[in-house]
């Protein structure tokens, strides 16, 4: 079981590799990052993971609705990840003239390729935590496509993920 004062930093790293040896076309830049994720940069590459929330349970995956006892008592901690991988999209030349069908349907095929090797990543390494009881339970929310924004477009993952509070 995974435990200690840096457990969700260790989860949030363990999704990052697994995404990151997945995927066909590594990305430029990669890691664990604090709070929301910035596109600070479009380099053609981005995969970042990050904490989103943390709430006490009762039931996985619901949020501990009411006071149970002195609130001491809910056993477990769930944690939110969110994991996104971001590429470059075609735009506008000189803002005139509108990508190609061609480029458009080259990023697509990127992108739905990151979406594939993302979701195999995350499950994979989740079923296995969950198999050999580090974690105590999880769940994937739906892939959701990202942007465009600018020239950057992609695809984020969310995973809730259940431990042991200790």
């Amino acid at each position: 079981m995974i435990t200690g004062p840096l457990k969700w930093y260790t989860v949030a790293g363990r999704i990052r590799d697994a995404v990151y040896d997945e995927l066909t076309v590594k990305p430029a830049r990669s890691g664990v990052v604090p709070g929301q994720i910035a596109w600070d940069e479009c380099d053609c590459g981005l995969l970042a993971v990050s904490l989103a929330q943390v709430y006490l349970t009762e039931t996985f995956p619901d949020q501990l609705a009411r006071r149970v006892g002195n609130a001491c008592d809910a056993p477990y901690e769930v944690g939110e990840f969110v994991i996104q991988v971001i590429r470059c999209v075609p735009g506008p030349d000189d803002q005139t003239l509108a990508p190609t069908v061609a480029d458009l349907d080259a990023s697509a095929q990127e992108i739905l390729l990151d979406a594939y090797e993302m979701l195999k990543g995350t499950s994979v390494l989740l079923c296995e935590m969950n198999r050999d009881r580090e974690i105590s339970d999880f769940m994937l929310r739906p892939l959701t496509a990202q942007g465009p924004s600018g020239v950057c477009g992609g695809n984020e993952l969310r995973a809730y993920v259940a431990l042991f509070r200790n």
